[in-house]
């Protein structure tokens, strides 16, 4: 079998949009029974939650949403811009943060997650941190459903 194909899910702080991102990627290549296809993690531009859990909200979707989440936070590194082929922002500040961090000649694509959205392609994923509740954070969901569905379904037809 060839190689593992790596997909690494970032946003600000790895606590919110990112594991639920990483979380339904990984249960969407289960379901399409690919799942030993892939290598699938998440990480954050910045440091501040390095060893946290997720957010108790995503935690909380998460889990709705039989999502198992056992990782802790943690930044990218310039390594993981060679070791993984698909390296998902959430929004347009994380696409600027991961073009400026990127070492010169690597190998991951750098992708906006939203451009996979099989509703509305191009949509960011928003922040949901500062939000009182958690509505935000299912709406968050339920992009990154649509998102890692339109993504993967690219990948099996060839088109990345």
């Amino acid at each position: 079998m060839a190689d593992k194909k790596k997909a690494l899910f970032i946003c600000l702080g790895n606590i919110c949009r990112s594991p639920i991102a990483e979380a339904v990627f990984l249960k969407t290549i289960r379901e399409a029974g690919v799942a030993d296809q892939w290598e699938v993690d998440s990480a954050a531009i910045g440091g501040w939650h390095v060893g946290n859990l997720p957010d108790h909200r995503a935690l909380a979707t998460m889990e709705k949403h039989e999502l198992p989440y056992e990782n802790r936070a943690r930044q990218i590194t310039k390594n993981d811009f060679n070791h993984y082929d698909y390296i998902f922002g959430m929004d347009q500040e994380n696409m600027s943060d991961l073009k400026s961090r990127a070492p010169k000649g690597s190998k991951a694509k750098q992708l906006f997650l939203g451009d996979y959205d099989t509703d509305a392609p191009g949509k960011i994923i928003r922040d949901p941190y500062y939000d009182q509740g958690s509505e935000g954070f299912e709406q968050c969901y339920v992009q990154c459903v649509r998102c890692c569905k339109g993504f993967l379904e690219k990948v099996e037809r060839g088109e990345l």
